[in-house]
């Protein structure tokens, strides 16, 4: 991994697979607060799945998204899973055996069991590089100001909204790319870690927490991946202001007995937890996974995967076919903890 941020020309890889029109149309978009224009989630019921919003024999469940971006790039947003979507929806017509460990695992195999797919935004920080906002003409719905933990309360709250309104509880794959992946193991331990901040005293939302993670080209270790690219601390200070909340903002850097209490209710709850990374992510080094593996090695109530995906940090949404891949793969885990 280099010592600084890979330079980009800010272009989208336009060779990456469109969403099929069909699954574009049946997107919409939802407000869970209106401060601002930024919190909100889209939402994806399959045609075959709008009777059973809710089921109540819960053999199905939901799949949730949360973008990465580093809490700034406004060009990152709940869009970023359309890819994936576009493969994973049952109306996309398309057909991907996805090979793993040699054995194929058909999109077949999860489309009876997910009742809808949601992606969340969330309030971002300032990117005066490449986003620059005049605070004195910008709407202040518009505005990308927020500071650490306002991003995670946010990430809390859509949620929350969903699980009041739809009722699906604990049942729910939930999925994060970089940053994203952080907040989605911070959300495991909100009920008693949060606002994961040692100055803001930010009233968090309650959730049930899902019954598997899937962490998607994750950081989860500020400190750590500090060391490992320098530049770096400029980009997290930019969202997490005091640098006493870098480590509180980490999902590695807390104890086996903390996702164990929380998580699993100490032990009464099976969960599962599936970090995928690309060794050749080039972003996010490898020790990331390493560093979330050992927090949790010396416990059994978590059942943690780490799947292997090819391609660069980016390249993983922006295509697609990797995150649908391990999708897929994280349905599988999760359903074999009702096995």
């Amino acid at each position: 991994m280099g010592t600084s941020p890979p330079q980009t020309s800010g272009q989208r890889d336009m060779s990456r697979p469109q969403t099929p029109d069909k699954v574009l149309r049946g997107i919409t978009r939802h407000q869970y607060a209106q401060d601002n224009i930024l919190q909100s989630y889209e939402l994806y019921i399959p045609e075959l799945d709008h009777k059973h919003q809710a089921d109540a024999k819960g053999h199905k469940y939901w799949v949730i998204f949360i973008h990465g971006g580093y809490f700034r790039d406004p060009s990152v947003t709940s869009s970023s899973f359309y890819p994936a979507l576009g493969i994973l929806a049952p109306e996309s017509n398309h057909h991907h055996i996805f090979k793993n460990n040699g054995h194929g695992s058909r999109l077949s195999d999860i489309t009876p069991y997910i009742s809808a797919y949601a992606s969340l935004n969330y309030r971002l920080s300032p990117h005066p590089g490449k986003a620059p906002q005049d605070p004195h003409t910008t709407p202040a719905y518009e505005l990308r100001n927020a500071e650490w933990p306002e991003h995670i309360h946010d990430v809390l709250a859509a949620i929350a909204h969903l699980q009041s309104k739809y009722g699906f509880g604990e049942r729910y794959l939930l999925v994060g790319h970089s940053v994203g992946a952080t907040m989605g193991l911070l959300s495991a331990l909100a009920a008693q870690k949060a606002p994961f901040s040692t100055t803001c005293h930010l009233d968090m939302p309650t959730i049930e927490p899902p019954m598997a993670i899937l962490g998607v080209s994750g950081i989860y270790d500020f400190p750590l991946i500090h060391e490992s690219v320098p530049d770096y601390v400029e980009l997290t200070r930019n969202a997490i202001h005091n640098e006493a909340d870098f480590a509180l903002a980490s999902p590695a850097k807390y104890t086996a007995k903390d996702y164990v209490d929380i998580w699993t209710a100490g032990g009464e709850k099976k969960r599962a937890l599936v970090i995928a990374h690309s060794r050749d992510d080039g972003w996010v080094d490898w020790k990331q996974v390493e560093a979330m593996e050992n927090a949790l090695k010396s416990q059994s109530a978590v059942d943690v995967r780490v799947s292997e995906m090819k391609g660069q940090h980016n390249e993983i949404w922006e295509k697609g076919t990797e995150l649908a891949r391990v999708v897929v793969e994280a349905v599988g885990v999760m359903r074999g903890l009702e096995a």
